[in-house]
């Protein structure tokens, strides 16, 4: 996925917002493409020198429209965190009316109504398939929050239109065998070629299945029996594990990615070499966010803490929350010497794991 500077979405935005003939198209449609170059177009050995398409001559990124849903994800995160309506107004909201409705309108229906997304991929892994998970948890995930959002900062048009698409996804994909339910990467898949577990984006980034949640027993049978464990670069077991409350899991994957240092590099956080380059940004993000998640998760209001912990870890920590929270405390000896939640209205809010 892209990242960009915040000028750099300045700028791109402000081109959004242009009285140009394209402006119609770009509020109404948002597909954001992988490995995108910092001019908005493919890089050449990606599309291919003097290839007509349209479709890009790299098939590991042909049909991957994933970071549109997550970076509209990742934007209800700060939102939820800040509050800033502006950002919401101005940034957020744009970015997810138009990725929504691509995704509405590049797929035909079938029985009526449900959009079925054919041809399609699951991230870089499964080249061929039918209504990959990724996709369905992605926009369900988005929409849900997208109608949690009080409704005088939005308008009934938009929530009509949004539960409409979310009402046309067709079910996450899923499976019983042995009397045990476990979701699939997509309802039909073929063409492997990568190294993910694109099931569990129904846990992170998009978080339907987790502690506190319901149908844990779905998620905790799907990382069992998940076809690629491990841990370095942009693999997310360890972010997935903390997430499903697994702290022996989480702990060992997260000490290992700490602990990895390219002997070729000066400083230790460039880590790698992993599946692409050095500085491995990738490596260290999923160590943090994987960490934080051990240590505190949240949903709407509610802030879990301890969900992931392992008894005999101390550790001093200061963590955001949603609503402009912050939660800072002291965990050793297998218990809280201190606990301060800001504001002190949000310690209701708060419960407090059982370390494992």
């Amino acid at each position: 996925m892209l990242v960009i500077s915040k000028e750099q979405f300045r700028i791109r935005h402000r081109a959004c917002q242009d009285e140009s003939p394209t402006r119609h198209i770009i509020d109404q449609s948002i597909g954001v493409v992988h490995s995108i170059t910092i001019i908005d177009v493919y890089g050449n050995c990606d599309f291919g020198w003097g290839y007509t398409g349209p479709e890009t001559r790299n098939r590991y990124i042909r049909r991957y429209w994933q970071s549109g849903i997550e970076l509209t994800a990742l934007m209800l995160d700060y939102y939820a965190i800040t509050q800033d309506k502006k950002f919401l107004r101005k940034t957020v909201l744009p970015l997810a009316n138009g990725t929504t409705t691509f995704f509405d309108q590049h797929w035909e229906r079938v029985e009526g109504s449900k959009i079925h997304f054919e041809p399609a991929q699951a991230l870089e892994n499964w080249w061929k398939c039918v209504n990959p998970l990724p996709e369905i948890a992605g926009l369900k995930y988005i929409l849900g929050r997208l109608l949690e959002i009080p409704k005088e900062l939005t308008s009934e048009t938009q929530r009509k239109v949004w539960q409409k698409i979310l009402s046309d996804l067709p079910s996450v994909p899923s499976k019983v065998k042995g009397n045990k339910r476990f979701l699939l990467p997509a309802e039909k898949y073929s063409t492997k070629r990568n190294t993910e577990n694109p099931e569990l984006y129904a846990v992170f980034p998009y978080r339907l299945f987790g502690v506190g949640k319901s149908e844990l027993d779905i998620a905790l049978e799907t990382w069992r029996r998940r076809c690629h464990k491990e841990t370095s670069g942009w693999r997310q077991d360890a972010i997935q594990s903390a997430y499903l409350g697994l702290a022996g899991e989480a702990a060992c994957d997260v000490g290992r990615n700490f602990a990895q240092k390219d002997p070729c590099s000066r400083f230790d956080a460039f880590w790698g070499p992993n599946s692409d380059w050095i500085p491995d940004q990738d490596h260290g993000s999923v160590a943090s966010i994987a960490l934080q998640r051990m240590l505190l998760q949240s949903e709407g209001k509610k802030i879990l803490l301890l969900p992931a912990w392992p008894k005999d870890w101390d550790v001093d920590f200061k963590l955001h929350a949603p609503v402009n929270t912050t939660v800072e405390g002291q965990y050793s000896d297998g218990k809280f010497q201190k606990l301060k939640v800001t504001p002190r209205s949000r310690r209701e809010d708060v419960k407090i794991m059982q370390p494992q």
